[in-house]
């Protein structure tokens, strides 16, 4: 069920006091298993930023790479503060609504459904909404110890990958014994990342109906599916099966079994962030 949880800056003490004990990633979390908390003033910014979660970062464990994911809401006026993670990557994926995207270059962009951005370890980034719909997002944070950040401030890498410029990728027979085409929009790929980055690949995934992707996993990876639209059966490897929709949130850490099917009769249509935790590197 779905949790309220209204804070202000004493109670959102109280909140990570709550959510500190660490826990296990589920491998699947659905629409009403989400917890709703509410953060104001954001990094030094104005109003609230209110939040869904299928996990926050308060109980991270120490081997966990992905370490927090929300739906979050941005109302017209209200803004994240320009601020950095020392140990973090943070993304945000737009759903819909515009906003104002601003880097530590001193850049800006409007950003709009479809557009994705990302702040590796020591890069300030920011977000307004200046317009009357409201601005939802993804917001997705990677655990990153190792990252050198003198190295990222001489060699910046970009934070901003508007949908019109997303790279296709698409893969038939996913998984290995997938059905049908995987299609793919992509910010960036695995095969891209230096070894320092957290946040491998992210993409905005389409199956048609009746395609999937076959049982796989990752020997070194976490692979999560945030599901935007469209109806699927997700099955992890211990033969559990789950009915997933819009807002549905599955992970699976390394060495976890998963596939996913279209079993509806519209696209479905999901985010696949690959993410890796330096720490469990051979």
């Amino acid at each position: 069920m779905k949790t309220l949880i209204a804070l202000s800056l004493a109670a959102s003490l109280m909140a990570s006091c709550a959510y500190a004990e660490p826990v296990k990633h589920a491998q699947c979390y659905t629409s009403d298993e989400l917890t709703t908390l509410d953060k104001h003033d954001v990094a030094g910014g104005k109003g609230t930023l209110h939040g869904e979660f299928a996990f926050i970062r308060d109980n991270a464990r120490d081997e966990d790479a992905i370490t927090e994911i929300g739906f979050m809401t941005l109302k017209h006026g209200d803004f994240i503060g320009l601020h950095s993670h020392s140990d973090n990557e943070d993304a945000y994926l737009i759903l819909s609504g515009r906003g104002v995207f601003t880097d530590g270059e001193g850049n800006a962009w409007v950003v709009k459904a479809g557009d994705m951005t990302i702040a590796r370890p020591g890069q300030a980034h920011g977000l307004v909404n200046l317009y009357a719909e409201d601005l939802v997002f993804l917001d997705i944070i990677a655990k990153n110890k190792s990252a050198d950040l003198e190295a990222i401030k001489a060699n910046p890498t970009p934070q901003y990958f508007p949908l019109e410029k997303l790279f296709t990728k698409n893969v038939d027979h996913a998984g290995g014994s997938g059905v049908g085409t995987l299609y793919g929009k992509f910010a960036f790929r695995r095969e891209q990342a230096t070894q320092d980055q957290a946040i491998k690949e992210i993409g905005l995934m389409t199956l048609k109906p009746g395609d999937s992707i076959g049982l796989h996993s990752h020997a070194n990876n976490e692979d999560t599916y945030i599901i935007l639209s469209g109806q699927g059966l997700f099955k992890d490897g211990n033969g559990n099966e789950y009915i997933v929709g819009p807002q549905s949130v599955t992970i699976a850490v390394a060495g976890e079994s998963h596939s996913l099917e279209n079993t509806g009769t519209e696209d479905l249509v999901f985010i696949d962030l690959i993410a890796q935790n330096h720490a469990l590197k051979k």
